[in-house]
């Protein structure tokens, strides 16, 4: 039987990277060009909110840019109004996003509990746009406590939702207490892939096993290009979100060449 070989979907996560325009659009031409490179991976880059229309092509309407999918690092759980310094799901589609990054460990830290994430995946999906759900305990204990708190995360953020809108969605499982760490203590391929299938698990109670074995799962934790390789290799997953290792274009161009030539 021919193997089923799967597409990956490598994420970027910029955060509040860089600071000028100039270098925004000189770091995703140079990711853009890594992408053009490897047809086989979907590669999401996640920019500051201020470029992505320039950054997008919806603008300018560069194909060179349309290789790249634009993602919302957040979005408002509100549709309009007084909410200074928000930027709605709706605007973001408009200057050219076509994903939305939801419940990031950061973001929970700022205040978002699972009814802020439930309204702004609804915001998200409402909009047209793809949701890259974020879970991830805060530590490990030695009773798998932890399991219930991804699972809680899980249910609150999307208990809400149909199944025809859960198809739009993926789920990035970053172990809160392992980002940032030295790249040599990630987690292991066989641990994640037991977090991937307790995910899917999860998603299953709510909306059904066909729809929970649809569901892509990412994982993001302290990746580099060495550990990537072997994550994406053994861990059975269905790509990688990364963080500050998207910045560097030869790192984050590696990380999309693995996941290329195991496509």
């Amino acid at each position: 039987m021919k193997r089923v070989r799967k597409k990956f979907t490598i994420v970027g996560n910029w955060k509040m990277n860089p600071d000028t325009l100039e270098e925004a659009k000189k770091l995703f031409s140079a990711v853009s060009r890594k992408t053009a490179n490897n047809p086989k991976v979907a590669v999401v880059v996640a920019p500051p909110a201020p470029f992505m229309l320039a950054l997008s092509g919806k603008k300018t309407g560069r194909k060179t840019y349309r290789k790249i999918r634009p993602a919302a690092q957040d979005v408002s759980g509100e549709t309009r109004g007084a909410h200074t310094g928000s930027a709605s799901a709706r605007q973001l589609r408009s200057a050219g996003a076509e994903y939305a990054i939801v419940g990031h460990s950061e973001r929970r830290a700022a205040g978002d509990n699972d009814q802020i994430i439930a309204k702004k995946i609804t915001q998200a999906l409402d909009a047209g746009l793809r949701v890259i759900l974020c879970v991830g305990e805060k530590e490990r204990d030695n009773h798998a406590r932890y399991l219930r708190e991804v699972r809680e995360q899980i249910t609150g953020a999307l208990s809400s939702q149909t199944k025809n809108k859960i198809q739009w969605v993926t789920v990035a499982y970053e172990p809160v207490w392992e980002v940032g760490r030295n790249f040599d203590v990630v987690l292991a391929p066989a641990l994640i892939h037991e977090m991937a299938i307790y995910i899917k698990k999860s998603v299953a109670e709510i909306f059904g096993k066909k729809q929970a074995l649809r569901l892509p799962v990412l994982y993001g934790g302290s990746l580099n290009s060495e550990n990537a390789e072997n994550i994406l290799k053994d861990a059975s997953i269905d790509g990688l979100l990364v963080g500050r290792q998207s910045l560097d274009p030869d790192t984050f161009g590696k990380i999309i060449e693995y996941a290329n030539e195991l496509s």
